[in-house]
């Protein structure tokens, strides 16, 4: 169990299906969610009465700047195996780092350009059969019926 969980939150290599990746996107993204809010919590102070929005500190956000990147490596590992089941290099996974000139440029919001490739990711079929980065996970998962006479 432990090995299956870090082999796909941690790990660069195999092939996940389109359900595999919606469960463990929506995981990350719950878990994100969660540790974000709590150091909020944390860090900014809750009573801001007669308080103007430019005049608080944002100096005490760095535990959610750090909890955000400790969701970037899963959040990767996820979408790189899923780039691998559509027969496609993990490389592909920097072309996220043009979402903000992309959306400045187009005028669109950062958060609709940059569900536009997990919408992809979760709806485009992999490739079918085994191929550079491991046997297709469909296969694997369907068990086997063997007809006794």
């Amino acid at each position: 169990m432990f090995s299956t969980f870090t082999w796909f939150f941690l790990s660069l290599h195999g092939r996940i299906s389109r359900r595999e990746f919606r469960l463990g996107y929506f995981l990350i993204v719950c878990l994100n969610a969660v540790l974000v809010r709590i150091m909020l919590n944390i860090t900014v102070p809750s009573v801001r009465y007669y308080t103007d929005r430019r005049e608080l500190d944002h100096s005490d956000h760095w535990p959610v700047l750090f909890m955000i990147l400790v969701i970037f490596w899963p959040t990767t590992a996820v979408c790189v195996k899923r780039l691998h089941d559509l027969n496609l290099s993990g490389w592909w996974m920097l072309s996220v780092l043009a979402v903000p000139f992309i959306s400045g440029t187009i005028h669109v919001s950062v958060v609709i350009i940059a569900l536009l490739p997990v919408a992809a990711l979760s709806l485009i079929p992999g490739s079918r059969g085994d191929n550079r980065f491991g046997s297709d996970p469909l296969t694997q998962a369907r068990p086997k019926i063997s007809h006794l006479a």
